[in-house]
């Protein structure tokens, strides 16, 4: 038993507290890891501010680590012929399998029975802490070192990946290419301009798509010049909604977790359109539609999938998608990482920085 600084909450109840807890060292371990950068996003808030009540502390324990968006260092290694040497920059995946039949062929993003894990939010301590010990099968090799500035935006990006791959299922439902076999005049809204919505917005321009992304308030000019060098305009529709909605929408990304924006956008979707939701906010205030509304969806064969998490495969993927990013973009990757700060500047956590996209802890 040893002890470190770790960034605890009493889950679901919330709270933050940087303290010392103490760290079991198995004695059968694979590789003892050390935090670089850990990323904060809006569900560590949702747990900070006690209104995420899925969220909950190990077994038999009373508080939850923080952390599910992480970069570590390998700091020791049991068996050099694994694949990961010491010194290595790797990315620990978030969700743990459980024993159901997705769970078991490495799918748990799609758990069937919600007999799962996820670091730092369900019954796992997460990875904002000095150090901590995992699994080779848990971890995703970061081999090119040139993107360690930007890797621990790999966990949202896996998110991304998977959302494009329900995309590519659910429209096969219909031809959804145009004449030319390409997605050239296609229309894609990205609803929401957090890390979600600026990785998504240049995933879909990735996939070909006229991408605009779009909020109710103004951005910071370097984020509007971010995305217009990945190719994607940027819109407040609080001032101009019908240059969004012009020529309808062929794929709507909700960031946001907002019904009212999701209905407001859902109602210009063209035939065969896909919605994909990605965003939630359980306290977003409510919103109805009427029978019209549906019927408008049916007409037009609209699909709309609900999305959450990833597999390791989608790990993989987004560092390849990152690496290729950043030599073709250069630092415009690294300005989504709007502050980086110590471990002991806990009120991060429940005060946003003016023009955030993604805060981080750098862990020295």
């Amino acid at each position: 038993m040893s002890s470190v600084m770790a960034l605890t909450t009493r889950a679901p109840r919330g709270g933050v507290t940087y303290e010392i807890i103490d760290l079991e060292e198995p004695e059968n371990f694979e590789v003892k890891l050390k935090p670089v950068y850990t990323g904060i996003c809006g569900t560590d808030r949702g747990i900070v501010r006690g209104s995420l009540p899925f969220a909950y502390n190990p077994e038999g324990e009373d508080r939850l680590v923080l952390g599910h968006e992480s970069l570590c260092r390998v700091l020791e290694i049991a068996d050099n012929n694994l694949g990961i040497k010491k010194g290595d920059y790797v990315v620990p995946l978030v969700r743990r399998p459980g024993g159901c039949v997705n769970c078991s062929i490495g799918r748990p993003d799609n758990c069937s029975d919600g007999d799962k894990h996820e670091a730092g939010i369900t019954g796992l301590h997460g990875f904002m802490r000095e150090h901590f010990y995992d699994r080779i099968e848990n971890l995703v090799k970061v081999s090119d070192s040139n993107i360690s500035d930007i890797a621990v935006l790999t966990e949202p990006l896996k998110n991304v990946v998977k959302g494009f791959e329900v995309f590519d299922v659910v429209s096969r439902r219909a031809v959804y290419a145009g004449k030319d076999s390409t997605l050239d005049g296609k229309r894609s809204v990205v609803v929401g301009t957090g890390t979600q919505g600026y990785l998504y917005a240049f995933m879909s321009r990735e996939y070909g798509f006229d991408t605009m992304a779009v909020n109710r308030h103004p951005i910071e000019d370097s984020n509007v010049e971010m995305l217009n060098s990945f190719g994607v305009n940027f819109v407040d529709y609080s001032k101009n909604e019908g240059e969004v909605v012009k020529g309808g929408i062929d794929l709507l990304i909700d960031t946001s977790g907002d019904p009212g924006t999701v209905f407001r956008f859902m109602k210009y979707l063209n035939y065969n359109a896909v919605a994909i939701l990605f965003g939630t906010n359980g306290k977003a205030p409510e919103a109805q539609v009427d029978g019209s509304f549906i019927d408008y969806l049916v007409e037009r064969n609209i699909t709309v999938a609900g999305v959450v998490d990833a597999a390791k495969t989608h790990y993989e993927t987004a560092i390849r998608y990152l690496r290729k990013w950043k030599y073709i973009h250069g630092d415009a990757l690294s300005n989504m990482i709007t502050a980086k700060f110590d471990p002991a500047d806990t009120g991060v956590f429940t005060s946003k920085p003016h023009g955030e996209i993604k805060s981080v802890i750098k862990w020295s």
